[in-house]
């Protein structure tokens, strides 16, 4: 499968994943296949850390630090494998794909690919009336300019959606109080790298 055609399909199925909703009757993640990679490994943090930066970059927002306890907590939650995919907390990106990575290089290509997927909601984001929607909140939380620190976790659950990244953010982003958006959430006026 063409990753363009996953994050299309990550962008239309789960577009309205960026508020937290009740959380699900869980199941554990399943035995055998390719593990996820673990909150651990480093191709992992790179790959997730590299998108980030991409585009943080580009949006002026200060760099993301890998926090091991963010992460833990992410793991926590991804390894529950709700049903449904669901938040269970604010200030956090949430995405699957069916079927789940086959190999531990798609598994890692898979968690820098969602990152960038997050950021193709850009167009809907209106920029001259800053607010709150669910269409474009993945977009906005990854460019939070307040959020300083994120752990990610990924999971492989049992169908749908059985390959999951979940990732946390400190501070947690779109916050919906007035001012914070137009404060948070900057086109992209700053040289993005590579430029």
């Amino acid at each position: 499968m063409k990753i363009s055609t996953v994050l299309s399909s990550l962008a239309a199925a789960h577009a309205a994943l960026a508020t937290p909703t009740v959380q699900m009757a869980s199941r554990d993640q399943v035995p055998g296949g390719t593990p996820a990679p673990e909150i651990t490994d480093e191709n992992f943090i790179r790959a997730v850390m590299d998108a980030h930066w991409y585009w943080r970059t580009a949006h002026c927002a200060q760099q993301l630090q890998w926090d091991h306890s963010l992460a833990k907590q992410a793991l926590e939650s991804v390894s529950k494998c709700t049903p449904k995919m669901s938040h269970d907390r604010g200030g956090s990106n949430l995405s699957g794909v069916d079927p789940p990575p086959e190999s531990y290089d798609v598994w890692i290509n898979f968690a820098r690919e969602v990152v960038h997927g997050w950021h193709d909601e850009e167009p809907k984001y209106p920029f001259s009336d800053p607010h709150y929607e669910d269409a474009w909140g993945h977009f906005s939380q990854v460019v939070w300019r307040d959020s300083s620190r994120i752990g990610c976790a990924l999971g492989h659950c049992s169908s749908p959606q059985a390959g999951r990244l979940y990732c946390f953010y400190e501070t947690p982003g779109n916050n919906i109080a007035s001012g914070e958006f137009a404060k948070n959430v900057w086109p992209q006026v700053c040289k993005r790298p590579g430029a």
